[in-house]
C-alpha cells in the first residue's frame, strides 16, 4: 500500500524534511516533488486517480515553493487529495524558515516543467538509440574479428 515517507534534507542540518509517496519506504522506488518538478524514482504502483492528480498537480497548485506548495503538500494531494502540510501550516518556525527560504530558492515553472519533461524524454529516445547503435557497431567489429581469423585458419590448412 502506497504511503507517505520522509527524510532529512541535509542542506537542512536536518531540519527541514522531504515527503515523498514509496509502497515500502524504499526512496529508489518512488515519487516526490521538488522544485524541478515532479521526481519519479524507480518503479512505483499507482493507482490511477493518484495518476490523474500526479498529472495535473503543477496546472492545479503551480510552481514548487516551500512556503506553499512543497513536497509534503504534493505527497498529502496525490495520496488523499487534500493539500496540507504539517511542516508549513502548523509549526510557526518552520512557516518563517519556510517563507524566507523561498525568497531564494530555485524554482521550475509549469510551463519550464514541461520543457524540462520533454528535454528528458528526447535525451532518453537519443541515449537508447546511441546503445543500439553501440551494440550494433560492436557486433559488425566482432563479425570482422571472426572472418579474418576464420580466413586465417583456412589460409593455413
Amino acid at each position: 500500500m502506497l504511503s507517505i515517507y520522509s527524510r532529512s534534507i541535509h542542506a537542512s542540518m536536518g531540519i527541514a524534511r522531504h515527503y515523498y509517496l514509496s509502497k515500502d519506504g524504499d526512496f529508489d522506488n518512488s515519487v516526490g516533488w521538488t522544485y524541478t518538478g515532479v521526481e519519479w524514482r524507480g518503479e512505483i504502483d499507482l493507482t490511477q486517480e493518484q495518476r490523474d492528480r500526479i498529472g495535473h498537480y503543477a496546472e492545479k497548485f503551480g510552481a514548487y515553493s516551500i512556503l506553499s506548495n512543497n513536497c509534503e503538500m504534493f505527497a498529502w494531494y496525490v495520496l488523499t487529495g487534500k493539500h496540507y502540510s504539517g511542516q508549513t501550516q502548523e509549526v510557526f518556525v518552520a512557516q518563517v524558515g519556510a517563507a524566507l527560504i523561498s525568497l531564494v530558492q530555485p524554482v521550475c515553472t509549469v510551463r519550464s516543467q514541461k520543457y524540462l519533461q520533454v528535454e528528458q524524454a528526447i535525451s532518453h529516445h537519443l541515449e537508447k538509440n546511441l546503445a543500439e547503435a553501440r551494440k550494433h557497431k560492436l557486433l559488425e567489429d566482432q563479425a570482422a574479428r571472426d572472418a579474418f581469423w576464420a580466413a586465417r585458419h583456412a589460409a593455413r590448412t
